[in-house]
């Protein structure tokens, strides 16, 4: 029979790794032990039942989806959440985002960050992991963007904090009145540092705009509708970080694109690895577009748009 210390020590270094994710090493060095000995307690715990395994329903995680996914669009790697109903895909994907920066970004390290909806929903269901000690870096400007979630700067050092990082944000326009005021900020001292951050980023976390006659992008309605109508004129079909493509894959060319500020993550000057995270119905065709151009390296979705992009011709 364990005795109380032992019984203590087992479920502490159990919590540690099963519920805040540390690594083994982390918690050597935490409790002041070995590694080892940390592993021989982990097993102890499943041998004594202290912590039960259980496998959940293998349909819940979309392996044949995801397999056919990488095949079929040349991925590294596909992670398809599955979901009720079209209002949980937000919720549902979050937390999928979560677990892939989780268990993907390597510690002491540099992530870049996007804005919208479901990035937000990634940076509001993190879990403190201070450990982590990974810094996020904002990869487009976004005072003048509407969100319906956290802003830009905002998510990024809401994320920055809870993975125990340093946070770089680009705190001005995503869209300037011109190429000239663009290039006059861009020697901002601030704006400098996080351009030369950017080029540390191994990995960009993006999501996948849509666009149709009743996208709000931003505060301005006059600027709005200027920058959609021309956008839809030109076929557009879907964007990361503002920078657009058709439904192809094909890059849009139109005059507000020299005025973007930030990373273009389509070009990706840095090679960085581009895991891109979207879903739903409306979403479609952005994410296919993404996908015809080769612009993710990784994509996180849910399983009826998975369904529906296999069977894409």
């Amino acid at each position: 029979m364990l005795e109380i210390k032992d019984l203590k020590e087992i479920i502490k270094i159990s919590y540690l790794y099963y519920k805040k994710n540390l690594t083994q090493d982390q918690i050597a060095k935490k409790m002041n032990t070995s590694r080892q000995r940390v592993n021989r307690i982990l097993k102890k715990a499943i041998e004594e039942k202290i912590v039960t395994v259980t496998i959940m329903d293998l349909e819940n995680y979309n392996f044949e989806l995801e397999d056919k996914l990488q095949e079929k669009f040349n991925l590294k790697q596909a992670i398809v959440a599955s979901s009720l109903d079209e209002e949980s895909i937000v919720y549902d994907l979050g937390l999928a985002g979560v677990r892939y920066i989780l268990e993907n970004v390597e510690e002491n390290s540099y992530l870049g960050i996007s804005f919208g909806r479901t990035i937000s929903k990634v940076s509001e269901l993190m879990p403190e992991n201070t450990m982590k000690k990974i810094s996020v870096v904002q990869l487009t400007g976004g005072t003048n963007i509407l969100h319906t979630g956290l802003h830009p700067d905002q998510i990024t050092r809401s994320l920055g904090k809870k993975l125990g990082g340093e946070s770089y944000v680009f705190f001005a326009p995503a869209i300037l009145e011109d190429e000239n005021t663009k290039n006059i900020l861009l020697k901002d001292i601030n704006m400098i540092n996080t351009e030369e951050t950017i080029k540390k980023c191994k990995t960009l976390f993006v999501g996948i705009g849509e666009i149709n006659e009743s996208t709000q992008l931003f505060t301005s309605k006059k600027f709005n509708d200027e920058y959609r109508d021309t956008l839809l004129k030109s076929g557009s079909k879907g964007d990361i970080g503002l920078r657009w493509f058709d439904k192809d894959g094909r890059l849009v060319k139109h005059k507000y694109d020299t005025r973007t500020l930030g990373y273009n993550a389509l070009i990706n000057e840095n090679k960085s690895k581009v895991v891109g995270i979207a879903g739903g119905e409306k979403k479609y065709e952005a994410i296919l577009g993404a996908l015809n151009g080769g612009f993710l390296d990784v994509l996180i979705t849910d399983s009826k748009t998975a369904e529906k992009l296999i069977k894409e011709d």
